[in-house]
C-alpha cells in the first residue's frame, strides 16, 4: 500500500513537470500571435506618415472646395503603448490635430463629409459613424482595420484628429 502511494505521489509530481517542458504556454502563444498580427502591418513610422498625408489631403481639399480656411497644426502628437497588444512592444499615436477657428456651416457639412469619406476610404477607412448631428454641431468618426480612428467635427471650431492603431517600431525584428 505504501509502495502504491509512493508511485502515485511520484506520478503527481513528474507528470506536470513533463507536461510543462516543451510546448509554449498560452501567454507565449498569445504574444506570438499578437506579434504576427503586428508584423503584417506597416511600422508605426510608415503608418504615421501615411495618415499625416491623409490629413493634409483632407484639409487642403476642404479649404479649396469649401473654404478658404487657415488650418492650424497643433503639433501635439502623443505616443503610448498598446492595450490590445500589451506584450509585444507596439506603439500607438495620436497624431497632430488640425483645426481652424469657426464653424463649418450646416449647408456645407454634407459636402465636407463626402470629401472626408472619399479621402479616408483611399487610406482604408470604412464608412464613418455619425456621433453628433445637430444644428451647428456635427461629428463623425471613422475606423480602419488596423484600429486607427479619425474624428472630424465642427461646432465652435472645426477639427480633424487621427489616432493610429497598434504598430511595431521600424527597428522591430521582421525576419
Amino acid at each position: 500500500m505504501r509502495r502504491r502511494f509512493a508511485s502515485w505521489a511520484a506520478a503527481l509530481i513528474v507528470v506536470p513537470l513533463i507536461a510543462g517542458c516543451g510546448g509554449a504556454t498560452r501567454e507565449e502563444d498569445t504574444v506570438n500571435d499578437d506579434r504576427a498580427i503586428l508584423l503584417a502591418r506597416p511600422d508605426i513610422e510608415e503608418i504615421s506618415e501615411r495618415y499625416e498625408e491623409m490629413q493634409e489631403r483632407i484639409t487642403t481639399r476642404l479649404s479649396a472646395e469649401l473654404g478658404p480656411w487657415e488650418w492650424v497644426n497643433d503639433r501635439n502628437m502623443t505616443r503610448s503603448g498598446c492595450a490590445d497588444f500589451p506584450h509585444v512592444g507596439g506603439e500607438s499615436r495620436s497624431l497632430d490635430r488640425r483645426h481652424f477657428r469657426g464653424n463649418l456651416p450646416d449647408t456645407q457639412w454634407s459636402t465636407a463629409v463626402e470629401i472626408v469619406t472619399e479621402i479616408t476610404g483611399e487610406y482604408g477607412f470604412g464608412e464613418p459613424e455619425v456621433i453628433v448631428d445637430r444644428v451647428d454641431d456635427h461629428e463623425i468618426v471613422g475606423r480602419d482595420s488596423f484600429g486607427a480612428r479619425y474624428t472630424f467635427g465642427t461646432a465652435a471650431n472645426t477639427l480633424l484628429s487621427v489616432a493610429t492603431g497598434c504598430h511595431l517600431p521600424p527597428e522591430a525584428d521582421r525576419g
